[in-house]
Formats: C-alpha cells, structure tokens, sequence
C-alpha cells in the first residue's frame, strides 16, 4: 500500500530484529539442550503481527491525527528494537557463554581504567 511507503524500511528493520531473535533464539535453545516447538515459533509471529501493527498503528496516528507533531512512529520502532536487541544480547550471552556487553566494555575500556 503506498500509504505506508514512508515507513517500509522501519518495518523492514522491525522485521530483521525479530528473525535475528528467532535465529539467535534457537540457536541459544539448542545449546540449553531444549527442544524447539511450535509454540515458540507461533510466539514469534505473533509478535511479528502485534509490532507491526504497532508500527503502522503509531505511523497512522502521527500522520493523521497528529499532523507530524511527534514522532510516534520513531518512538515505538525505538522501543520495540531496543527489546529485540536485548532479547539478541540475551541469546548471544547463553551461545557465548558470557556476558556480551561486559566483555564488550572490558574491550573498549582503556588501560587506565584498570589501575
């Protein structure tokens, strides 16, 4: 639909994070050990819709409603990557078997910090 146009590539994104979820989710799933099952995977589609619908609903309201006085669709793809990114670092923790963002700081802090 062109009216949506404007906001294909913040659905795209919205997109990738959850499939990258998803990937790293069952990727962290399997080095638990535990089995992977239909219901996570529903899960995940309907948090496809839901965002999505999140997405186009706050588009709508700021376009329409609002007349483009606050960035509403910004502020909910913000929320929603920020919960997705977190759910990844999460994944990514348990395939690593270490806290991602600690080793990540650790790399980036400088020798004087350690003193």
């Amino acid at each position: 639909m062109a009216i949506l146009a404007p906001i294909q590539a913040v659905m795209a994104t919205v997109g990738f994070l959850i499939f990258v979820d998803l990937a790293t989710g069952i990727w962290a799933a399997l080095k638990r050990s535990e089995k992977i099952t239909s219901a996570a995977i529903r899960r995940t589609l309907s948090k496809m819709v839901i965002y999505q619908t999140a997405v186009i609903s706050g588009f709508l309201i700021e376009q329409y409603i609002l007349s483009n006085e606050l960035p509403i669709t910004k502020v909910v793809a913000g929320f929603i990557g920020l919960v997705e990114f977190k759910s990844i670092l999460e994944n990514g923790n348990v395939i690593l078997g270490t806290n991602i963002f600690k080793l990540l700081i650790a790399k980036l802090g400088s020798k004087n910090d350690q003193l």
